[in-house]
């Protein structure tokens, strides 16, 4: 299975754990896709050992500054923005399908039954966390349609066999270009805005829970645990700082220690 992240190094370890995470989790292969501008051989030498896990092969991809030609930048719109929109144009073309995800995730449970959904012609599927007043007003501004999710980036199943037969780089360059002062959430923007007609809207209880969603629809730990996919510590609320408030940072110390064990045990193996 192809995954995709996009980090610095200042997010190097809250990688490490998500990947820790997502193999003891899973029993399968894969292959992770590490867009960057920055990473030292060092740094990424230092992710690969961390992770200590042979079902998991890295790919380094140095996003090349040629990539952005025609691009429009502002202070909210940096070259990082456009990273996960021009996943087409970097990725082996052998990629046809990739799941992405933000290194603040942990992952519970399977992520086959995402991985293999059918898309028809649509490029994304991902999650909203949004309601009611919020919603519409992005409903509004971004010019969605009535009965239109807007989903949340940091979890995104995407079809990019889709996506490069239906989208250009100067696509997106002309769009940003002529919204960008709207785009208050940057490349979350753009997705939502730019392939409205091409999303799947699917349940962020499973795949995208943060703890407003989980207060919201009165779940449980239990229930979580045996449902869920993706835990996602989006926003400032992280479960790496001692000021966390809410449950669900059980899961991101809880996995981590499973993983660890799961290591040892495929060693003495």
């Amino acid at each position: 299975m192809n995954i995709l992240v996009t980090i610095d190094k200042n997010y190097a370890d809250v990688l490490v754990r998500m990947l820790k995470t997502l193999a003891a989790s899973n029993k399968c292969d894969f292959d992770v896709y590490i867009a960057h501008s920055s990473l030292t051989f060092t740094e990424l030498t230092y992710i690969q050992k961390k992770v200590d896990c042979s079902r998991i092969k890295m790919h380094p991809i140095k996003i090349p500054p040629q990539l952005f030609d025609g691009a429009h930048f502002t202070k909210r719109i940096t070259k990082e923005t456009y990273y996960r929109l021009l996943l087409f144009e970097y990725l082996p073309e052998y990629v046809d399908r990739i799941l992405y995800l933000d290194p603040d995730i942990a992952v519970l449970n399977s992520v086959r039954l995402i991985y293999n959904m059918e898309f028809g012609d649509m490029i994304f599927a991902g999650a909203g966390h949004t309601r009611g007043v919020i919603k519409a007003f992005n409903r509004m501004r971004l010019g969605l349609g009535a009965h239109s999710d807007y989903i949340n980036a940091g979890v995104l199943m995407i079809n990019v066999e889709n996506m490069r037969k239906y989208i250009t780089a100067d696509e997106i360059f002309t769009y940003i270009s002529k919204k960008g002062k709207s785009l208050f959430q940057a490349d979350q923007d753009v997705i939502n805005a730019l392939f409205k007609d091409k999303i799947i809207s699917i349940n962020p209880c499973f795949y995208n829970l943060d703890e407003a969603t989980y207060r919201r629809n009165r779940l449980n730990l239990q229930w979580v645990r045996k449902n869920t996919v993706f835990v996602h510590y989006n926003g400032k609320n992280k479960p790496w700082k001692n000021n966390y408030r809410g449950e669900l940072d059980v899961f991101w110390h809880e996995k981590r220690e499973q993983i660890k064990n799961s290591a040892q045990f495929e060693a003495a193996v």
